[in-house]
């Protein structure tokens, strides 16, 4: 009788284990590390997830961008970044930031072939750092960059780009036939 409590007790407890906190363990979408969470913005149209800080800075804000078909992702001051899905242009970008006569350009903090931070400044005012990526993921390829019009620091921006580097498609759950 006491192998067979034993055996009960070691069944439910696996059971119970394997139950969670009510999310699934085959979670195709993914965990978002610790001080991390997965933004969901197919809410504004774009099927498509983002792991970005879990920050106290403000409310996470999922809406509809000012640029036509994007969608703004913002946690507080420092986070605000706009995601649209289309293939981007690397070097026409670079050509707008370098040639822009109300921001004169000072230097790439980052550059690779899909990612930029840059500064840029306007006549004596402060710098001013912005970022701009191509991220490509399966058979999606998405356009991220800050939000238009606000002005962020080197380091806000280079976090801004890390979060960014996540943009992926969102997994839909395939119905049975």
């Amino acid at each position: 009788m006491k192998k067979f409590f034993l055996f009960i007790a070691g069944v439910s407890a696996i059971a119970l284990a394997s139950c969670g906190n009510g999310k699934k363990s085959d979670n195709a979408n993914g965990v978002a590390p610790q001080g991390m969470i997965i933004a969901d913005l197919s809410t504004q149209g774009i099927a498509a997830l983002v792991t970005i800080p879990d920050s106290t800075t403000g409310p996470l804000e999922i809406i509809p961008s000012n640029t036509p078909a994007g969608t703004d992702v913002k946690v507080g001051k420092n986070f605000q970044m706009t995601v649209i899905e289309g293939i981007g242009n690397m070097e026409m970008r670079k050509k707008d930031i370098t040639s822009d006569e109300v921001h004169k350009f000072v230097k790439y903090v980052v550059e690779d072939p899909n990612s930029i931070v840059w500064e840029w400044q306007m006549e004596g005012g402060e710098p001013e750092y912005h970022f701009y990526t191509i991220v490509k993921s399966g058979n999606k390829s998405y356009e991220v960059f800050d939000v238009a019009g606000e002005v962020f620091s080197e380091k806000a921006a280079t976090q801004m780009l890390d979060a960014a580097k996540s943009v992926r498609p969102k997994e839909t759950k395939k119905k049975d036939a």
